[in-house]
């Protein structure tokens, strides 16, 4: 333990230079350079925001006022006005400054570079490769994110800060490649039982089901709270995507192939268990099995858009960063997955903290 805790100060010291230009707030902003926050406010020229999930959209309207540029891909910056994080009296504002960015397409922030990958986490979400002209040092963040074919692996970045949902060692996900599988036949079973099953999920979350459950052959109609519905209408219409068919919830809806409704996740605590319908609770925590049955008509099922530790490690080894930094700003196992990388060799370090070797 004394030659671990000795490594990785000698390594922390060889590598204090990239510390005097990334930084993690206790807000949860990621400052990077003198003119970049990500996912946090900060009194800069631009935010970042990396996808429309609360713990990201953090400090918004205050950067709507004072930043020059609200920096996203075109989907994230969009969803955010549709699922409401932007107040409304802030809307023209928030308009003049919102700047969509593609994947792969830099934009020059003074001397400075900024480029959105993909993270596959939600629909728009990104992660963000920073090439800071003075000093040359390349800066990537991971945000959230799942690793699949999609996902994009920032190589070989002098700092690489990574999220730490599943930071611990033992949360390992060995039925992640089944999950989505389970999640379909309790569905169809639900369907064909009580011809009506309740999914309650977050926003983000409802998209990536949806997806799921029209890959697996259910043609069953969804029904949709009036804020998702805008906004999976508004997908559909300007990006592409599939989710039909679907109804408003104040819409009537029957059909022989009976309704999937989704609903918020904090509507579950007032589930109906009257034995007319099942319902489905998505959770992102770790469990040991994909399902658990909590009640006659109730099943929890664990469907995570975060990597879990394996793919954290698996990404880290695959990106080779100089430096690792873990952000310890939201809830996660941030100093289990710091403990993992030291004993692996990686230089690693959990901000914020109050105390840095010096």
């Amino acid at each position: 333990m004394k030659d671990e805790n000795l490594t990785s100060s000698l390594c922390l010291y060889k590598h204090r230079q990239y510390l005097d230009h990334v930084k993690i707030l206790h807000t949860g902003a990621i400052l990077v350079g003198k003119n970049i926050a990500i996912d946090g406010y900060a009194e800069v020229q631009v935010r970042v925001v990396t996808h429309a999930h609360l713990d990201h959209v953090v400090g918004l309207s205050d950067s709507i006022k004072s930043s020059k540029k609200i920096v996203g891909t075109p989907i994230t910056l969009d969803l955010l006005e549709i699922l409401g994080y932007v107040e409304r009296e802030l809307a023209p504002l928030y308009r003049l400054k919102k700047t969509p960015l593609d994947y792969y397409t830099p934009l020059k922030v003074g001397d400075d570079t900024l480029t959105l990958l993909n993270a596959d986490h939600i629909p728009g979400s990104s992660q963000v490769l920073i090439e800071l002209g003075d000093p040359k040092i390349r800066v990537g963040y991971t945000g959230d994110f799942k690793l699949t074919s999609k996902t994009d692996i920032i190589e070989s970045p002098n700092v690489l800060i990574i999220e730490s949902t599943y930071g611990n060692p033992l949360y390992r996900r060995r039925f992640k490649d089944v999950v989505n599988q389970v999640l379909v036949d309790l569905v169809l079973e639900g369907l064909y039982r009580y011809k009506r099953v309740y999914v309650y999920a977050y926003h983000g979350k409802i998209q990536e089901v949806m997806g799921i459950l029209r890959e697996g052959g259910i043609s069953a109609p969804f029904v949709l709270p009036d804020k998702v519905y805008r906004a999976t209408k508004y997908l559909e219409e300007r990006y592409g995507f599939k989710y039909g068919p679907y109804y408003r919830d104040d819409e009537v809806a029957t059909s022989k192939n009976g309704l999937v409704v989704f609903r918020h996740f904090n509507h579950a605590r007032n589930r109906k268990l009257d034995g007319t319908s099942l319902h489905i609770v998505l959770t992102g925590r770790y469990t040991q099995d994909p399902y658990l049955k909590v009640d006659d008509y109730t099943y929890v099922v664990s469907l995570s858009d975060h990597a879990d530790f394996e793919d954290l490690i698996r990404y880290i080894e695959k990106s080779n960063p100089q430096l690792v930094i873990i952000d310890g700003s939201r809830p996660g196992e941030a100093e289990a997955l710091r403990n993992a990388l030291t004993e692996k060799g990686f230089c690693s370090i959990v901000l914020p903290e109050e105390d840095l070797p010096r």
